[in-house]
């Protein structure tokens, strides 16, 4: 018996990984697409790690990049520094930057966000901006 139990013990752990979500667009203009991956640490399910990738989607290089970004008091969230501040032209590279999003009404109220853009396309100052809806449910 005791042999049958520890051929089960492997399996578990395979599952603490935890659920997978979808990853999502979570913004698009004419110019940049902004996409969200999900995961989750194992015991945590009130704190979800966003990794965002900016593609740029013009025939310019945009430079001077910056994400900002503001959640509801519910939520608390911590930006890591994005992988560069310059996105090259037509989709030939991307940046990316981690955030961690603690939900302190996780199961009762869903993640929300809204965004913004900062960037120069030859010298030119550009802001886009919007507000994220579309996360998974039960994030």
């Amino acid at each position: 018996m005791m042999d049958l139990l520890d051929g089960f013990a492997p399996s578990p752990s395979t599952e603490n990984n935890g659920p997978v979500y979808p990853s999502i667009t979570a913004f698009e203009s004419s110019s940049l697409r902004l996409t969200f991956n999900f995961s989750k640490q194992p015991g945590n399910p009130q704190t979800t790690v966003i990794q965002a990738t900016f593609m740029n989607l013009s025939s310019n290089t945009y430079t001077d990049f910056v994400f900002q970004a503001a959640v509801p008091k519910f939520l608390q969230l911590h930006l890591d520094p994005a992988s560069s501040i310059t996105l090259p032209a037509a989709g030939n590279g991307s940046i990316t930057q981690n955030l961690k999003i603690t939900n302190s009404q996780h199961g009762k109220k869903s993640l929300v966000m809204r965004m913004r853009i900062a960037y120069k396309t030859n010298g030119k100052d550009t802001l886009e901006e919007g507000q994220i809806n579309n996360f998974p449910r039960d994030l």
